[in-house]
């Protein structure tokens, strides 16, 4: 089931983006991330928050 497949992809991913996150957002990381760069993380999540609302909701019947 193809579905199930990227289920487990997705997982993998926001695994990988949490570890980069949280090895940018060290006081001693070679490159911090900048407070414009938060603010467009954080901008692209709530987007991809709110697709994966529509789809649960979709899911939901």
């Amino acid at each position: 089931m193809p579905a199930t497949t990227e289920m487990a992809r997705l997982r993998r991913e926001v695994d990988s983006l949490v570890a980069a996150v949280e090895q940018d957002m060290r006081p001693n990381a070679k490159a911090p991330m900048t407070a414009s760069a938060r603010l467009s993380l954080r901008s692209d999540l709530e987007q991809c928050m709110q697709r994966l609302d529509e789809l649960r909701t979709l899911l939901a019947g």
